[in-house]
């Protein structure tokens, strides 16, 4: 009989508490959780999700930390809570790339890092994938080095790297290849290396001729820029090199970038 009063007590409150959180009366939400503690583990029906999932989701940075403050030391696994797609507050926050929540909610428990959702995606990953280079730098600072796998990898064999390429995220996919060398040779359940993403880009560069997959390939690796001799005279080959990279557009950056890397591929490359 209590059971049963209790648990008609807690849809009360889950009903509650998604009204507020419609009605945008974040207050309300962080005294009822106050008032029953059981609320922060309570699966609110029309969204799936805990109400710390909706206020990540809502950045209410305020309202996070509030919400976060409440969970005793006890109590801490409310944290590990999934979605439908099995993430996290944590992972939501990485995904929006909001760093004051990551912080808030890593601060509380710093084993949440390594929680993976249903498609074995990390946090970090979870940043990388929708190209937050904020949020990535600050997660990747708590992740283990050593089993740096664990972190970039899910369950299809696709990296962190794979990803950021296949995405266009150029900047970070340099970030990745300097803090996680050896990305560069990962190869994901269909055998497809970064490289070979990245060889498959004709949106990342301007062309109007159509090329076949081998033509594609070069076309990615190769950029030419005119020079007048006296340049050429005037640049030593490092220079020449260094200008032609920064100058060019960002595939051909990264294409050399991985060039270099696989080259010193037998040099272990520290986390910066």
């Amino acid at each position: 009989m209590t059971s049963g009063i209790e648990d008609a007590k807690l849809e009360d409150i889950k009903v509650k508490l998604f009204n507020c959180a419609m009605q945008s009366d974040w207050e309300e939400v962080v005294r009822l959780c106050e008032l029953h503690p059981s609320a922060h583990r309570a699966i609110i029906p029309a969204s799936g999700e805990t109400i710390l999932h909706m206020a990540v989701s809502a950045e209410k940075e305020e309202i996070v930390e509030q919400l976060v403050e409440q969970i005793s030391p006890s109590e801490l696994d409310v944290l590990k809570i999934g979605n439908e797609e099995g993430d996290t507050p944590l992972h939501l926050a990485a995904s929006i790339g909001n760093v004051q929540m990551c912080n808030c909610i890593t601060a509380k428990d710093p084993n949440l890092v390594g929680v993976r959702n249903r498609e074995a995606e990390t946090p970090l990953f979870m940043a990388a994938l929708h190209g937050q280079k904020d949020a990535f730098l600050f997660l990747h600072g708590m992740c283990e080095i050593s089993e740096h796998l664990y972190y970039t990898q899910r369950h299809d064999g696709r990296t962190i790297l794979h990803c950021a390429i296949s995405r266009e995220y150029f900047d970070l996919a340099f970030l990745i290849i300097h803090l996680y060398g050896d990305l560069v040779d990962s190869v994901d359940e269909n055998g497809l290396t970064p490289l070979h993403l990245l060889a498959s880009k004709p949106t990342a560069f301007r062309s109007g001729t159509p090329l076949g997959w081998f033509e594609r390939i070069i076309y990615h690796c190769v950029y030419v820029e005119d020079l007048k001799e006296e340049e050429l005279q005037q640049q030593s080959p490092q220079t020449s090199k260094r200008k032609r990279i920064l100058e060019g557009p960002e595939n051909y950056q990264t294409c050399m970038y991985f060039g270099d890397m696989i080259k010193t591929s037998d040099q272990p490359v520290q986390p910066g």
